[in-house]
């Protein structure tokens, strides 16, 4: 089968898990699954719609089947956009974590466990008045866990303290904050719960932390839930919940392997086992059987896989360090893949990443880089990661990457995408730096008027066609060009009448220019052509080209010219300025034989 997989992946160790599985399940099938994921945090900010408009990059008619793992997505009108249009795919989709509404499940009975925890605290430790710090408000597993407890205690005929059912955020503040109010309620002689059930293990970590040293450590019960890593690790060892983590994706993707063989679309759900861990938060005194030389080697071992991904991370951010080239950050990219040992890199960018009109994913179809690795062969099975490019709202593309096991393992996965889009991002700002400065170089250096080159551009590109010229043998010829009459035309015709002059011998020249031909506006009413002995171009094709461009004068006759010529032999040593000067000289002594001529005709 193709599978689509849609999941957030702020959190590092589920992301883990969900990877684990995927690998498990290749094991019994040889699916190619592609992950689309992006990295939006829990609370809403102006990176969440980029990053969630990456899921709507699937096609969903060319997969067989859908995982979706809305639970790590927070915003609930994203989650109810994105399962209106999986559900209406018509393809067989198979929810994580939870059941919703048109799609088959794979989940833990988080509502059992829920009970399972309040019935340890009553039955073991006699506990009669509960709290409950709950996860973030818009989590629908939170939802879940706290009414779950609300019910069983109502049942049992308990207390519910309902000053005490507070909001979290699933980090470690939000139950040191609960410690501290508790600490403070006790202070002022008011009463406060027994029992106090957590949405997750960090949180009743914090609570703990909170209470340690005070007159209440150890009198209030505290459990957690997820028996996450950092639940393992802490000391008191607490009581929670083991979720089957590693399984739910690999259930998830047996069971699309079933519903994709029944011949009808009947919806399937399928309850996986948890387990209750007892450890000493809650009151009991049991052994702590954490198996700590384990740990250890585990942690040496995941300490140098994220130091052997970090420094590939810093190597390629170093390398592109002060470049300005997309190709250089594709070729650093494809190296990166190399050294980690990816299958295939796949970059694709939107066609114009200067546009300041909003793009969508989809848009993004110019294919800047293909990599895969020496010795790959397509094979059937394979597990593919497709991660978002972008900078708070710009959008540059997107990348499709096989075979890394490895930023999972160490958990890097969101590091190397914030990595990648700033170095992007960076590369894109000096690129439009570059572009700027191009402009404004081009701008110094053409004549307004005219749009051709002016006396700057002479000294740089005249300058430079002039060396080219000499180092392939070729000789330079310089035709100096001077207006006739100019003053007259300004008296008589007004300033428009100059300047429509002007512009017309600058069109004349331009017309004239090729790869061996460069004009420029020396200044005023002075014009030079640099071009060479055999481009054709001469005084008399300029006089031709001022006669077609003039034909409709607006001045009372066709544009005339003062032309002085001056060939400069390639091996000679002398430099531009006195070929120039040559020519200006060559020209002037024209305008005297034309003024001469002209004061002769005016007395007759």
């Amino acid at each position: 089968m193709k599978i689509a997989v849609f999941v957030t992946g702020w959190e590092k160790e589920y992301l883990q898990y969900i990877y684990n599985g995927f690998q498990l399940s290749q094991q019994e099938f040889q699916d190619e699954i592609c992950i689309y994921t992006c990295f939006a945090q829990l609370s809403s900010d102006s990176r969440n719609k980029a990053e969630y408009d990456f899921f709507q990059l699937a096609d969903l008619a060319e997969y067989d089947g859908i995982l979706f793992a809305g639970a790590t997505i927070r915003e609930d009108a994203v989650r109810q956009k994105l399962m209106d249009w999986i559900v209406a795919s018509g393809k067989p989709c198979v929810a994580l974590e939870e059941e919703v509404s048109g799609m088959s499940s794979v989940a833990m009975d988080q509502e059992a466990a829920m009970k399972e925890l309040v019935d340890h605290l009553v039955n073991v430790h006699g506990i009669g008045t509960f709290g409950f710090l709950c996860g973030v408000e818009n989590s629908s597993e939170a939802y879940v866990r706290q009414n779950a407890v609300l019910q069983r205690v109502r049942e049992l005929g308990l207390e519910m303290m309902p000053d005490w059912v507070l909001p979290g955020t699933y980090n470690i503040e939000s139950g040191l904050e609960y410690g501290r109010k508790l600490l403070e309620a006790y202070g002022r002689g008011e009463e406060i719960p027994e029992g106090v059930l957590c949405a997750n293990d960090v949180m009743a970590a914090g609570i703990v932390d909170a209470l340690e040293g005070s007159p209440l450590e150890k009198t209030v019960a505290i459990t957690g839930f997820d028996f996450s890593l950092d639940g393992m690790i802490y000391y008191p060892p607490i009581t929670t919940i083991a979720r089957p983590r590693e399984s739910i994706s690999h259930e998830g993707i047996r069971l699309l392997h079933q519903l994709a063989g029944q011949k009808t679309k009947k919806q399937l759900h399928r309850k996986l086992e948890h387990r209750l861990v007892v450890g000493q938060t809650c009151g009991c005194d049991v052994v702590d059987t954490f198996d700590m030389v384990s740990f250890r080697n585990n942690l040496l071992r995941r300490s140098y896989r994220v130091r052997a991904v970090t420094d590939k991370i810093d190597a390629m951010e170093e390398r592109l360090a002060g470049k300005a080239s997309m190709e250089e950050t594709m070729q650093s990219l494809s190296d990166f893949f190399e050294k980690i040992g990816a299958r295939s890199g796949k970059c694709y960018l939107t066609p114009d990443l200067f546009s300041e009109k909003p793009t969508t994913y989809r848009n993004c179809d110019k294919l800047e880089l293909d990599w895969h690795a020496a010795d790959y062969k397509a094979k059937p099975g394979c597990i593919k990661i497709i991660l978002p490019l972008h900078y708070l709202q710009h959008r540059m593309g997107y990348c499709v990457i096989e075979g890394v096991k490895i930023l999972f393992e160490a958990g890097m996965v969101e590091a190397f995408f914030r990595s990648i889009c700033y170095v992007m991002e960076n590369v894109i700002q000096r690129l439009q730096y570059q572009r700027v400065n191009r402009k404004l170089q081009r701008l110094y250096r053409i004549d307004q008027l005219t749009g051709i080159y002016n006396r700057f551009g002479m000294k740089d590109f005249g300058l430079e066609f002039f060396q080219k010229n000499r180092s392939e043998h070729r000789n330079t010829v310089f035709i100096f060009c001077d207006i006739n009459r100019l003053k007259y035309i300004n008296d008589t015709y007004g300033h428009e009448g100059g300047d429509w002059v002007i512009q017309k011998t600058g069109e004349a020249l331009a017309h004239l220019e090729s790869e061996e031909s460069l004009s420029f506006r020396f200044g005023g009413d002075e014009f030079v052509l640099m071009t060479t002995e055999t481009s054709g171009v001469d005084a008399d094709a300029i006089r031709r080209k001022l006669g077609e461009v003039s034909e409709h004068s607006p001045v009372g006759g066709k544009i005339e010219v003062s032309i002085g010529t001056v060939i400069a032999p390639w091996n000679s040593t002398e430099d531009m300025e006195v070929f120039l000067n040559k020519a200006d000289h060559a020209m002037y002594e024209e305008k005297r034989i034309f003024h001469e001529k002209y004061d002769r005709e005016s007395k007759s």
